[in-house]
């Protein structure tokens, strides 16, 4: 989990709406809504959550593996002057 101070904004998205879920949930009786309504902002939240997630860890540098070199057979390209 880390320090919890470094959660991305969608993370904080995420935990709210989940405790604002409950809350809305137990203050509404247990109703399909509510339960349904939470579900289906916790899929979108969690779905965008995904696809927006950085390329690497932010703040930690990006992890490069070093080029190596591909053996491929390489034929020289032929010039217009020669025939």
């Amino acid at each position: 989990m880390g320090n919890f101070r470094y959660w991305r904004k969608m993370t904080w998205a995420l935990v709210l709406w989940g405790a604002g879920g409950l809350v809305f949930i137990f203050a509404g009786g247990f109703g399909l809504s509510a339960i349904g309504i939470t579900a289906l902002g916790l899929l979108i939240l969690g779905f965008l959550w995904y696809m927006t997630r950085p390329a690497w860890r932010v703040g930690h540098g990006a992890s490069w593996r070093p080029a190596r070199a591909v053996d491929v057979p390489f034929r020289a390209p032929k010039s217009a002057t020669k025939d």
